[in-house]
């Protein structure tokens, strides 16, 4: 099987790069892609390393995932997304071990406290489609697609597997006071797209989309 992984970034270079020479050494033969939102100059120091893209803007997260997971699964059937302030201390053969295992439950795959490190699969990505951009720049975008894979019948599996051996928490919110907002009004659009809170939710089908 072949997977593929995707790291979005927008102010926290300063740990994913001390994370990406390491996955050097971790995945050798394993595609990264990376999507800068915040044009921090990696694309100029570390493309040897990576498939860096730089975006004009910040996109926003669920722009960010669509991207990435659009440009690995040309090539792949899996897609591994990390966090910019991860690190899994693991290798080729653990995750595609850790795929292997849960293959019958659909695969995707997510470690239990959020969504910083999941595998998607691109059975899963067509069944279930893209993720929600209306969830700019960043929270509800998560909830909103496991939502949708709970109406589509997908299993979610929260796995220990994939809680990284290094997460620095990464606090972009604190170097971003907007986005604190944003998630205060991405609440609000959860509430008016499925009519409740998450796990709260009353609509089968997103209303007041914008």
């Amino acid at each position: 099987m072949k997977f593929e992984i995707g790291i979005p970034t927008l102010n926290r270079a300063d740990l994913l790069i001390p994370t990406l020479l390491l996955y050097r050494k971790d995945f050798p033969d394993t595609k990264i892609h990376i999507l800068d939102n915040g044009k921090q100059g990696l694309k100029e120091r570390y493309n040897k390393i990576a498939d860096i893209e730089e975006s004009e803007t910040n996109i926003g997260v669920a722009a960010s995932w669509n991207f990435l997971c659009d440009k690995i699964f040309q090539t792949s059937d899996y897609a591994l997304i990390l966090n910019d302030d991860v690190y899994m201390r693991k290798n080729a053969q653990d995750i595609e071990d850790i795929i292997t295992k849960k293959q019958n439950k659909g695969c995707f795959l997510r470690m239990p406290k959020d969504w910083c490190a999941f595998i998607l699969s691109k059975k899963i990505w067509e069944k279930v489609g893209r993720f929600d951009e209306e969830f700019f720049p960043a929270y509800y975008e998560d909830k909103s697609y496991e939502y949708r894979m709970k109406l589509a019948g997908v299993p979610m599996t929260k796995t220990p597997s994939l809680i990284p051996y290094i997460y620095k928490s990464s606090m972009t919110i604190d170097k971003d006071a907007s986005i604190y907002e944003a998630s205060k009004i991405n609440k609000q659009r959860y509430i008016d797209m499925w009519g409740g809170e998450p796990t709260q939710e009353k609509f089968k089908t997103p209303k007041n989309i914008l």
